[in-house]
């Protein structure tokens, strides 16, 4: 459980490096929220593709015997590793379980405080168990590292956004209410990234990217 407060969404102008995506800093009101603490497995997805969910893209049919698309070899599917999907999946699932996705401000909140997982900043390659970096049995786990995380909220500017004159396409041309909003973290993604107002973004059936999620209930 999330108590409600405020969700410091941004940066500061002036005082450190950032995209033009990531300005102004500013504050959102959050009402309370319980988020899932793990993101979703393999396993959990499973149970929805055999009630005829969709596969993810990562995942291959071995005549009945699921194999997971790594980066360098083709293995048996980690079940306990988190499922990697496109949004249109992500939020698929997530009503099915009768949830939904978190808000970029909401993912916020939930992840005040937490440090990198183990599962980033190129130590790794493929996923790992959503249960890896287990600490905290009271907060959410691997809220930066072992995959992005889909949210619900649309890629737009923040208030007072100003297009960088030196890369004014950047950011500005998917302001179009087709691309959502990533938070977190995949593998592969460097340290220079992994601070909280970065924000990555793709189309809701792109699936070709290191996207998982986890579920919100108000």
């Amino acid at each position: 459980m999330i108590p409600a407060g405020e969700a410091q969404l941004g940066l500061p102008r002036g005082q450190s490096f950032g995209w033009d995506n990531e300005f102004d800093r500013h504050s959102v009101h959050v009402p309370q929220f319980s988020i899932g603490r793990y993101k979703v497995t393999n396993r959990q997805y499973l149970d929805f593709v055999r009630e005829g969910g969709t596969a993810s893209f990562f995942w291959n049919d071995r005549g009945g015997r699921w194999m997971f698309r790594g980066m360098f070899a083709e293995y048996p599917l980690p079940l306990e590793a988190p499922v990697y999907v496109t949004h249109e999946q992500a939020t698929a699932y997530a009503a099915w379980r009768g949830m939904r996705l978190p808000t970029e401000a909401e993912f916020h909140r939930a992840a005040a405080g937490s440090k990198p997982a183990s599962n980033v900043d190129f130590r790794g390659w493929d996923p790992v168990s959503v249960t890896a970096d287990d600490e905290d049995e009271n907060a959410p786990s691997q809220m930066i590292g072992n995959g992005w995380e889909w949210t619900s909220t649309q890629f737009a500017a923040f208030p007072g956004f100003e297009p960088f004159p030196f890369y004014a396409n950047y950011s500005k041309p998917f302001f179009d209410n087709r691309h959502y909003v990533m938070k977190g973290g995949s593998p592969r993604t460097a340290s220079c990234f992994l601070r909280p107002s970065f924000r990555n973004w793709f189309r809701p059936a792109y699936p070709y990217v290191y996207g998982t999620f986890r579920m919100v209930q108000a």
